[in-house]
């Protein structure tokens, strides 16, 4: 239970700076950063409201926080190895979620995915912080 409790306060906040940071970049450039993040026509042919998107994006926060919160209580020499491994993962997803995606997203080829990489390289600084503070 103290995972799931963990996990939700931790997803939830870095899920949410994820999503501003996106948003923000998407509103400021050319790149569609949240438009990727939220993006999940590949999985349903619906057209689904943001909300439904934004709420989906931060179950996905959670479930990376909870785990990653599990990881570091109970095996805390994989803890920053696992961190790593996710960010790799994430910063892939780039290239996934964008070949994935039905519609045409506008990624910048490399520099979208050193922003994107780097926004994620904070979102996982945040989970540390927040995991290390007792959250």
């Amino acid at each position: 239970m103290k995972y799931l409790k963990s996990g939700t306060v931790t997803g939830f906040i870095s899920g949410t700076f994820l999503f501003i940071v996106c948003a923000l970049i998407e509103w400021l450039t050319h790149m569609e950063l949240m438009t990727l993040l939220l993006n999940v026509d590949f999985i349903t042919e619906m057209n689904l409201h943001i909300g439904i998107e934004v709420l989906f994006h931060l179950i996905v926060s959670v479930m990376i926080a909870v785990l990653l919160k599990f990881i570091f209580d109970n095996l805390k020499k994989l803890y920053i190895p696992s961190l790593v491994f996710s960010l790799i993962m994430t910063s892939l997803m780039f290239y996934a979620l964008g070949y994935l995606s039905i519609m045409h997203i506008e990624l910048q080829g490399l520099l979208g995915f050193t922003v994107w990489t780097v926004i994620h390289f904070f979102y996982f600084i945040i989970i540390f912080s927040l995991h290390k503070r007792g959250f």
